[in-house]
């Protein structure tokens, strides 16, 4: 088994821009967690909510080919699933 100095391995880290650990931890605590959202506006969950009725509604009655109000829908609930998972906590606000 072959060990690096300490010296070795920070230069070789510097030259290819890794950052240590202590680094990060700075970065996160300033700048927030990669998994933190800010929530989402309430027009926002309304339109998702009025957008998968509507598309829903007109697909049931014929209105709309089934494809187009299987993706419409589709693209409202996951805008719905959005605004809820915008407004649930995370990490720091727990």
């Amino acid at each position: 088994m072959v060990k690096k100095s300490k010296g070795k391995a920070k230069k070789y880290d510097q030259e290819l821009g890794l950052r240590s650990d202590d680094d990060l931890k700075k970065a996160e605590e300033y700048l927030g967690s990669a998994s933190s959202t800010l929530p989402l506006s309430q027009s926002f969950f309304l339109t998702s909510i009025l957008g998968l009725v509507v598309s829903a509604v007109l697909t049931v009655y014929g209105r709309i080919s089934p494809t187009w109000g299987f993706t419409f829908c589709l693209v409202f609930v996951m805008m719905f699933i959005a605004s809820f998972v915008s407004i649930t906590p995370h990490g720091k606000d727990l």
